[in-house]
């Protein structure tokens, strides 16, 4: 049966309040749009803290750590700790802390990222900018050198993003015996206006091409990134929502593991958008449909103060 999203309004918003225990919050387009804070957001997130709810901002974002996150999250006038940022930087490092990974791992990504690996003291390289060939030689370039020691590769977005890092992180990522994450698969930044700012998918998608090897997607809307806060918060997937602004990652988030959602309207998506995939005849479209939606977080206020 189809999924029709329903307005949140006092009843609904009370019901969902009374229904959980923790809040994940994705950031830009929800706590803030491009560099103005959402009114009412930060008051609205202080009371749903006042009131016992565990609080989370929870980021595809792979550039940053969870410290550099945080310092972002408070200057919008939000209290947020360390502890409480699931970057997909983090969930990486998490992820290959609790398989117990031994070996290097080869980081098509930023400095912050790799940052987080080594938190948990994994060895990486290949976060410095590769300067390409001077020419394109086909003998020059099969002699390219592959460290033995590399064991994962891990993909995120890598504003220096070279020939020489594809063929780097495809000849590792063929390996049977190698890892292959990706922090997520965004194929661009939500932001409007005539410019396409191409995303993480867009790196991880020329390695699946030509290494003709899948990784593991660890961020929104895959499992892995709410698994690592399951693990580490003991969240329990039924006392919680999800609050975002893109229907295919945060809503499709909350479908694939079993959290409420709600869809605010301050961000990427629009209610037509609702629309079409609640009319849409492909059953799998039902994922990106939430539970709720509303045209801001700030629009739960009103009920916070009366509980």
């Amino acid at each position: 049966m189809a999924r029709v999203a329903e307005k949140l309004n006092a009843a609904a918003a009370k019901r969902l309040i009374d229904s959980i225990d923790n809040v994940l919050f994705d950031c830009d387009g929800v706590l803030w749009h491009g560099m103005d804070t959402i009114p009412g957001g930060p008051e609205t997130v202080d009371k749903l803290k006042q009131l016992g709810k565990r609080v989370f901002y929870v980021t595809n974002n792979s550039s940053r750590s969870r410290e550099q996150n945080a310092e972002i999250v408070k200057s919008h006038g939000y209290l947020a700790v360390e502890d409480e940022i699931v970057c997909t930087a983090y969930v990486a490092a998490e992820y290959l802390h609790e398989q117990g990974f031994k070996g290097k791992v080869y980081v098509m990504g930023t400095s912050n990222l790799a940052a987080e690996l080594e938190k948990f003291g994994i060895a990486h390289t290949g976060t410095e900018p590769d300067p390409p060939p001077e020419c394109f030689k086909l003998k020059e370039l099969m002699q390219t050198e592959l460290d033995p020691e590399i064991k994962c590769v891990l993909v995120g977005f890598d504003i220096n993003i070279s020939y020489m890092k594809l063929i780097k992180a495809s000849s590792y990522a063929k390996k049977k015996d190698c890892l292959f994450l990706a922090t997520n698969d965004d194929p661009f930044l939500p932001l409007k206006g005539d410019i396409v700012i191409p995303g993480s998918g867009v790196m991880v998608n020329s390695v699946r091409m030509a290494s003709k090897r899948d990784p593991l997607i660890l961020g929104k809307p895959e499992k892995p990134i709410f698994e690592v806060l399951h693990k580490a918060h003991n969240v329990d997937a039924a006392r919680t929502v999800i609050i975002g602004d893109v229907l295919e990652t945060d809503i499709a988030l909350g479908s694939n593991c079993g959290l409420k959602s709600v869809l605010v309207l301050s961000g990427a998506a629009t209610l037509d958008d609702v629309h079409a995939y609640e009319k849409s005849n492909n059953p799998s479209d039902n994922k990106f449909v939430p539970d709720f939606y509303t045209d801001s977080i700030a629009d739960l206020l009103p009920v916070l103060n009366d509980s």
